[in-house]
């Protein structure tokens, strides 16, 4: 550090030097001028010399006291050294925390799955029941575990939604009726009927996610709606809506329902919402090339706007498939 305090300041020091001797030349010409005062006048100027200097160096050795400057020839290299290192032990500990998220995310994925085996053995039991109103409400929060658990299981992958998309094309009505299928029986135990409005459109887009989406819009339509209403699911102009006639959403707290764990004023209401079933689906939309707008005045519209064919297929399609 002395000597890189030396290198940096050497222009100050023989700028001192040269004082000094200019000085001293300036006086020896003095002949009257007597020594004793000769010698006090140097002392004092090598006084405030070391001074300034040591104060100098204080000041140079607290920014450099958490920084190595080996061999470094001024203080601009010592300070691109020290980013570079920095730089390196940063991306260091980003692949370190990168790598614990994802053993994390691994771990959690596979109990994701283990959970799907007790679920799977409770659905075979629950069809050897006899049909009745309990097998009925059974059936129901045993959806309601399902879909918990696949949204678990979504939001696990959706940041790895580029290598797991597969884009095809998609029947845009099939995909609505399964997931109605899906969910008949909530649509059942709360006497609420569905008009499907959706011709045989064809989307270029992955199947798995699409349904993952509608199926986010159509648990939310279902738990706001209100008993024996009607659920509409229509298809124009390049987007798809779903529409219910339940409590609809304030005002203000539209704008945000697509936040991560925003319930609003309707959310909380339901103890059952999280807040992340819409943020999901909007996350899911954009990383397929779409997006979702929300408007609420009776009931509440989710629509799901897809992109043009021609600038999605150029773009997205071209883009994941590499």
């Amino acid at each position: 550090m002395f000597k890189l305090f030396l290198r940096e300041n050497r222009a100050t020091i023989f700028f001192l030097i040269g004082c000094f001797f200019w000085l001293n030349l300036l006086l020896m010409l003095e002949v009257d001028f007597k020594a004793v005062a000769l010698w006090y006048l140097n002392g004092t100027l090598l006084f405030f010399g070391i001074l300034f200097l040591s104060y100098q160096y204080m000041k140079a050795a607290k920014q450099f006291a958490h920084m190595e400057v080996g061999d470094a020839e001024n203080y601009l290299e010592a300070f691109a050294q020290y980013a570079e290192k920095a730089e390196l032990e940063a991306i260091r500990a980003l692949r370190q925390k990168e790598a614990r998220l994802e053993e994390d995310s691994d771990f959690q994925i596979a109990w994701v799955h283990e959970v799907k085996t007790p679920l799977t053995a409770m659905r075979l039991l629950l069809d050897q029941l006899p049909m009745n109103k309990t097998r009925q409400q059974l059936e129901v929060e045993w959806l309601r575990i399902h879909l918990l658990v696949d949204q678990s299981l979504h939001t696990l992958r959706l940041s790895h939604i580029a290598q797991d998309a597969h884009f095809a094309n998609v029947s845009l009505k099939r995909a609505c009726v399964a997931e109605i299928r899906e969910m008949q029986n909530w649509f059942m135990s709360k006497d609420l009927a569905i008009e499907l409005e959706v011709d045989d459109e064809v989307i270029v887009t992955d199947e798995k996610w699409l349904r993952f989406i509608i199926r986010q819009l159509l648990s939310n339509a279902v738990k706001y709606s209100d008993i024996g209403s009607v659920i509409t699911i229509r298809y124009e102009k390049g987007q798809l809506s779903i529409i219910d006639e339940g409590i609809g959403i304030e005002e203000n707290d539209v704008p945000r329902i697509f936040e991560k764990g925003f319930t609003g004023t309707s959310g909380r209401k339901q103890s059952a919402s999280t807040g992340m079933g819409l943020f999901l689906a909007q996350q899911s939309a954009k990383a397929l090339g779409m997006h979702l707008t929300a408007t609420s005045k009776k009931g509440t519209t989710v629509s799901i706007h897809f992109p043009k064919r021609d600038t999605y297929t150029s773009t997205y399609v071209t883009k994941m498939s590499r």
